[in-house]
């Protein structure tokens, strides 16, 4: 997946998920199957999980990380 390091966050609406969240592996995976546009909090998780990191692979999503804020992830699917 193609990762690039910003200065500014993307604007764009993004639905948000953040790993805090109860059930939100189950909302990540309904968001790519309808390919929307992702502003993903990883704190305090290191790393995408591989099961994720994989069909976000497969879609063609790029994550947009701010360098503000490294724990935020925009994942943009390849479309947009």
């Amino acid at each position: 997946m193609n990762v690039s390091l910003v200065k500014a966050a993307p604007q764009g609406e993004f639905a948000e998920i953040s790993v805090l969240m109860s059930g939100w592996q189950t909302k990540f995976e309904s968001l790519l199957s309808q390919n929307r546009p992702i502003k993903y909090d990883m704190y305090p998780m290191p790393q995408i999980p591989p099961e994720i990191y994989q069909r976000l692979m497969q879609k063609g999503y790029r994550d947009i990380v701010w360098e503000k804020d490294q724990w935020q992830h925009f994942l943009v699917p390849a479309s947009n």
